[in-house]
């Protein structure tokens, strides 16, 4: 069953849950991304959603291995992970 979240909240939501699976607190990841704590708080609430705001966001989290990624067909968000394989961990 869908949240009951406006599309501002749900955008939020889904940057927040992509900056905590990057390990970054706000300040850190606004340093990363170029701007203010006080905007990336602002996007975790629905707040903002400049599109150059986003794109400084999801490059800073890409940096970090955690990509955001979102349907236009379905509506539907992602927030993924990337890591090393084992393989890769040996090196």
């Amino acid at each position: 069953m869908p949240l009951n979240l406006s599309n501002s909240a749900a955008l939020g939501r889904t940057y927040a849950a992509a900056r905590m699976m990057a390990g970054l607190d706000q300040a850190t990841l606004a340093d990363r991304a170029g701007i203010s704590a006080g905007t990336v708080s602002n996007v975790e609430r629905g707040r903002d959603s400049k599109a150059d705001t986003l794109k400084a966001i999801r490059r800073a989290l890409s940096q970090e291995g955690v990509l955001i990624a979102f349907s236009r067909n379905n509506g539907l968000a992602s927030v993924s992970i990337a890591f090393a394989s084992d393989d890769e961990e040996d090196d």
